[in-house]
């Protein structure tokens, strides 16, 4: 029988990577050995995230940027002008190999952007079993089992969390400053290009907006239409114009079909799971990337191979495959964009029962004029659509979090719809000006205007006997532990001995309180189920 085994950690105060206060920052942290990819999918419906093997729960009525889960409905997204801009930008690209003269000047100035900022990003194949993580159900565990190898389990190295929850404090720096800072120099300079509008210099050294010539025909033209009498005529020309506009929109799959044999470039994108030979193989080539990103984009130095593979190749959640599911199963990849037999980008993601969820998104800096930013977002919506043809339950694009007290974080809210979760009671609120008008008052919102509202999956105090642990090899019940630990008389030393050992381990309280606080946090279903490690 197969667990997920997480170590919880309580409470932890860090560094934020988004204001840069020292010890302000405060979420909940566990280190996760093993996870069902069920399992992680309700824990980030319930505010989690992890960086590795590192997971987090920001306590957002605490912490200085109150951070919310994020999704876009990928089955509802409309492309934005800017969106259409930075497809139409990489297809000419890919067509005609060269880059538009503004796009050439723009990349310098573009790259120095986001380092001013301070850097740019955002975000097995065993069939899978009912234990596994797609059946909603409750898993009652056969107790006690002692089939769970606890020298697995130590060597995976609790003590690893420290350095992996720096690692996420890092992660939150250069989530701080979102590739959008490439994205919007690269897309004004191409707005100056296509001629929407250009300044010039006047005789008396002020700026004079100039209008497209073709502007200032159709307004002619407009104005002698009315003058003729023909009000009625001209809206309803404009009408059919703009019906006929709409029933042509091309959607996301009609961009990334655009491809010619004729081409100059060809863009090539490969799903690689982080556990197979073909990420082994590209292990040098995506390092350096890595390497080459980090460098320039964040003036980081150098980082060893173990620190890049601890942040972005070790996952907990398991690789997984089921008959209903996607042809690639369940579980961590990397998302390689090759164009022709050049690595250029690498998007680190998870695929999840209902999601997409991003992890992380590195790029070479030489192509920073394609917005690769955006345009990697774009097409991870995309692949959600994808899958969504086989698996219509996997309609959704997890971005992480959205930090309305951050501005550079407020990117991601322009992918539309956008659902943010409450974090009190874990519904899911469609991202409105509203919200952003309440956000902009108090930092810290909760988003179900229903007071009557409770978290359908909250934990009680009753639940603690069924919390289900990981004690000296044994899988056994919170009430079986406490059991365990009886002591009928003290008569004799042993029983004595027996006694401190009991207080030295568990303390007087048995840990209660922090069991049910990380019950409160993980939901009681899941408590019930995932594997809590007691040392």
């Amino acid at each position: 029988m197969e667990f997920t085994i997480n170590q919880y950690f309580s409470k932890q105060n860090g560094r934020c990577g988004y204001c840069k206060g020292l010890k302000t920052s405060v979420s909940h942290g566990m280190h996760s050995y093993t996870m069902f990819p069920q399992d992680y999918q309700e824990l980030i419906d319930r505010g989690w995230r992890r960086s590795g093997l590192y997971c987090y729960k920001p306590l957002n009525n605490e912490t200085c940027c109150p951070c919310y889960t994020i999704k876009c409905d990928a089955l509802e997204f409309k492309l934005n002008k800017s969106h259409k801009k930075i497809l139409k930008r990489m297809t000419r690209f890919l067509r005609d190999g060269k880059k538009d003269k503004s796009e050439e000047s723009g990349t310098a100035n573009a790259v120095k952007q986001v380092k001013d900022d301070g850097g740019a990003t955002d975000g097995a194949v065993n069939e899978m079993d009912t234990i596994g993580g797609m059946n909603d159900e409750p898993r009652e565990p056969n107790l006690p089992i002692t089939d769970v190898d606890l020298a697995v389990v130590a060597a995976a190295n609790p003590e690893k969390h420290e350095s992996a929850r720096k690692q996420h404090e890092s992660f939150d720096d250069q989530q701080s400053t979102q590739p959008e800072s490439v994205s919007n120099s690269t897309t004004e300079s191409a707005d100056v290009a296509d001629g929407q509008i250009a300044t010039k210099k006047s005789h008396n050294a002020t700026n004079v907006q100039c209008k497209k010539a073709k502007i200032i025909r159709l307004e002619r033209r407009q104005a002698k239409i009315v003058a003729a009498g023909g009000v009625q005529v001209a809206e309803s020309k404009k009408a059919a114009t703009k019906k006929q506009t709409n029933a042509q929109e091309k959607t996301l799959a009609d961009y990334f079909a655009d491809a010619s044999p004729s081409d100059k470039h060809k863009l090539q994108l490969k799903l690689v799971h982080v556990k197979s030979q073909e990420f082994k193989d590209t292990l040098d080539t995506t390092y350096a990337l890595y390497q080459k990103y980090q460098t320039i984009i964040h003036n980081d130095p150098p980082t060893l191979i173990s620190d890049y593979l601890e942040f972005l190749q070790e996952s907990p959640v398991k690789h997984k495959k089921t008959r209903d599911g996607p042809a690639v199963g369940y579980g961590s990849f990397h998302q390689q964009y090759w164009l022709d037999d050049k690595l250029i980008a690498v998007a680190v993601i998870d695929i999840l029962p209902y999601c997409v969820s991003s992890v992380y998104f590195f790029y070479d800096p030489d192509y920073s004029f394609l917005s690769l930013g955006t345009y990697g977002s774009l097409r991870e919506i995309d692949l959600v659509q994808q899958l969504a043809d086989k698996v219509p339950a996997l309609k959704y694009y997890y971005m992480g979090f959205y930090i309305h007290s951050c501005p550079k974080m407020r990117y991601k809210g322009r992918l539309t719809p956008s659902y943010l979760l409450c974090p009190e009671v874990y519904t899911w609120h469609l991202l409105t000006d509203e919200i952003r008008d309440k956000l902009n008052q108090n930092k810290y919102q909760r988003f179900n205007a229903n007071t009557d509202a409770k978290d359908v999956d909250d934990f009680q105090d009753s639940d603690l006997n069924k919390v289900v642990l990981l004690y000296d090899n044994t899988c056994l019940t919170y009430r079986q532990y406490i059991q365990s630990f009886k002591i009928p008389s003290i008569d004799n030393m042993l029983d004595v001995i027996r006694s401190r050992i009991y207080k030295k381990l568990t303390g007087d309280d048995d840990d209660r309180a922090v069991v049910i606080e990380y019950g409160k946090l993980v939901g009681k279903s899941l408590s019930h189920r995932m594997l809590y490690v007691k040392t």
